[in-house]
């Protein structure tokens, strides 16, 4: 009688440790399972790119900053002849006692494949070298002889010419960062000063290549992109210069305070 009462007592503790046990792991299923009552927050689908503040001439008197690309970087249209070289220096003495010394090597018409041939050449690899901060305005003339295609043609050359700028730029990055890993790039965004006269069809065009630009530059990691198209669209007869395609002195200025202002910070943490 005994043992049969032992046998029963251990049968029961047996069958209330598999009670205890399963409820164990129900609720251990239940946790991992639950939707969580409150999520994370999503991250967003861009953010803006963390650049260092740190420049490498912290011990100098000067900041270097070299321009690159069309005439746009050049500086055609202003009828002062000051471009982003003359304009630049005054507006980063909101940010900085230091002098900004400029080269510019734009050249008219020039499209991103020159822009990439010129790098190549290795002419420019001691400034590229030396240089902080590196402009560089390229793809209005990759972008320009589409607009005055047909629809049709127009949609099948945007794709073309996009693919292609889209690997020059991708080579020309590439390029920059083997001399100069380092230096603020800072990239202008393309702008339509034919906006009056424009379709629907071409300013959606226009925007899908800036954006596409923007993730390049951006994806550098110290790269800046510089949206302008807001900036003329509603501003073109102050703007553009009498040629009806080029910012004017008014123009440059405007662009080059919202360089300055972009890379203020950068300039004031060095």
């Amino acid at each position: 009688m005994l043992k049969k009462s032992i046998w029963y007592s251990i049968l029961t503790i047996a069958c209330v440790g598999f009670i205890v046990l399963s409820l164990g792991f129900y609720q251990a299923i239940s946790v991992t399972t639950a939707v969580n009552p409150q999520p994370l927050a999503k991250a967003p689908l861009t953010q803006t790119p963390e650049i260092s503040s740190k420049l490498s001439s912290q011990t100098t008197n000067f900041f270097k900053m070299l321009i690159l690309g069309d005439s746009i970087a050049k500086g055609t249209g202003d009828e002062k002849n000051k471009g982003f070289s003359g304009y630049l220096p005054e507006y980063f003495k909101n940010y900085t006692s230091k002098e900004i010394l400029i080269d510019n090597a734009g050249i008219d018409g020039l499209e991103s494949i020159g822009l990439l041939e010129q790098l190549q050449s290795h002419k420019l690899d001691k400034t590229i070298a030396d240089s902080n901060f590196i402009l560089v305005s390229i793809g209005g003339n990759d972008v320009k002889s589409i607009l005055s295609l047909n629809d049709l043609a127009k949609e099948e050359q945007f794709t073309v010419r996009q693919d292609s700028y889209q690997s020059n730029l991708k080579q020309t990055l590439q390029v920059l960062r083997t001399i100069n890993p380092n230096a603020i790039i800072i990239f202008l965004g393309l702008y339509n000063p034919y906006e009056k006269v424009t379709s629907p069809e071409d300013t959606s065009l226009l925007n899908t290549w800036n954006y596409n630009t923007q993730q390049l530059v951006e994806d550098d990691g110290k790269g800046i992109f510089i949206p302008t198209y807001d900036l003329l669209k509603y501003n073109l007869g102050k703007y553009i210069a009498q040629d009806g395609l080029h910012p004017n002195s008014a123009g440059y200025q405007a662009l080059s305070n919202r360089i300055s202002q972009a890379v203020g910070t950068i300039i004031t943490g060095s």
